[in-house]
């Protein structure tokens, strides 16, 4: 019972709480920052046909800092996010245009059954013994 007196008594361990406190709180503000970006991208989108270069880098930085915050709130990592740590860096990314996107059409639909020739060489071994005319031939 020494173990969990001391436990108890850890001041780092409550200073991480506290911590971890502020960031379930932060993780919840940035759910509702990421909702708004994803409307107005989609919304810019529709508009002009293209995404917001800024704000698709703000969804994957907000994304990213998500990631290492809850990371630190499950015990995952000791090491805190952004604001006590580097904004995580940024991948490269391509983005979204309704020109590099074209709709299919014309689409034509294949009827799977008619272009198959299945004889009775195709069936493999394994089935072909628990079809009935394999058993009287047998």
């Amino acid at each position: 019972m020494i173990n969990g007196n001391m436990s108890l008594t850890n001041v780092n361990t409550w200073i991480r709480l506290a911590y971890m406190v502020l960031f379930a709180l932060l993780v919840m503000a940035a759910r509702l920052l990421v909702s708004i970006v994803v409307i107005v991208q989609f919304a810019l989108v529709l508009v002009f046909g293209r995404d917001n270069e800024n704000l698709r880098n703000l969804g994957q930085g907000l994304g990213k800092w998500v990631y290492q915050a809850i990371m630190f709130l499950t015990f995952n990592s000791d090491d805190k996010p952004f604001p006590f740590d580097e904004w995580p860096v940024l991948d490269p990314s391509e983005g979204y245009s309704v020109s590099t996107h074209e709709e299919v059409e014309d689409v034509e639909f294949v009827d799977a059954e008619s272009d198959l020739d299945v004889s009775d060489e195709d069936i493999p071994s394994f089935t072909a013994g628990d079809r009935p005319s394999d058993k009287d031939a047998g």
